[in-house]
């Protein structure tokens, strides 16, 4: 499994951690996030976003676009008040780019980062790359991250590339609800690979379903969490020196 260590470090403080938050332009995911954001400041805390920020983003002729205009305030915003930002791209946003970082500040991951916190190695992901049963996905996962699709998208007509992403979106939910959950299901063995190698905790999103379980001594004896969509709720988890806790965002504070 590829991995990108950038971040890697022994980090104290709080830290804040999201998935799938699905910003779609609407006005409902964009208070969400500035509550979010509202949240991590108040707490002097560190904000991690595991993929799938975008409901989908088309690479940099996307910065120039209205849909997000917003959102990519707000995402500077953060960063300018002291908030760092870190995203690990999904499935629906994996062409997010350096031209994103230079515009937002917001620093990116590439398939997976680690932290230290509270002592514990923590090895995030969006998750995707667990999921190994789906063969076909993998495959098309492969083609999607070529350079040459990262060329077109920086070139071909923004429209063009809009609706190719937006196919491709409508494509992926029609063949998703059609497929065996446990070709869905994340690999055991991959991320108990993770736990043999040092890793203390993995958390990802993506799958859509949370957990929170403890692998056994056998399986490295890891604890392995996928985040409940932030979407949804308003979900996050927050780690404050070596304590985990589970939060979602109160109306009060999304209306706010």
């Amino acid at each position: 499994m590829a991995e990108s260590t950038e971040g890697r470090g022994a980090s104290s403080g709080v830290h804040l951690f999201a998935a799938d938050l699905h910003l779609d332009g609407g006005e409902v995911s964009r208070e969400r996030l500035r509550a979010l954001i509202r949240t991590a400041h108040a707490e002097g805390a560190s904000l991690h976003l595991l993929g799938d920020v975008f409901h989908y983003w088309f690479g940099p002729r996307h910065l120039d676009h209205p849909m997000f205009h917003r959102e990519l305030e707000l995402l500077r915003g953060a960063v300018a008040i002291g908030v760092p930002v870190l995203i690990v791209p999904g499935n629906r946003d994996f062409l997010l780019d350096a031209e994103f970082s230079r515009a937002t500040g917001v620093r990116l991951a590439a398939d997976a980062t680690e932290l230290v916190v509270g002592g514990e190695r923590v090895h995030l992901s969006h998750g995707d790359l667990f999921g190994v049963a789906d063969v076909r996905y993998q495959r098309m996962r492969r083609l999607l991250h070529a350079p040459v699709v990262r060329w077109l998208a920086s070139h071909l007509p923004a429209a063009i590339v809009g609706a190719l992403a937006r196919r491709l979106r409508r494509h992926s939910e029609h063949v998703v609800a059609r497929k065996d959950a446990e070709v869905l299901a994340p690999d055991r063995p991959s991320i108990a690979a993770l736990f043999t190698d040092g890793v203390d905790v993995v958390i990802c999103g993506h799958f859509h379903q949370a957990r929170d379980e403890r692998f056994s001594p056998g399986e490295g004896g890891g604890r392995f969490r996928v985040l409940e969509p932030f979407e949804d709720h308003g979900y996050y988890l927050r780690a404050r020196d070596g304590e985990w806790s589970e939060h979602r965002l109160a109306a009060a504070e999304e209306a706010a």
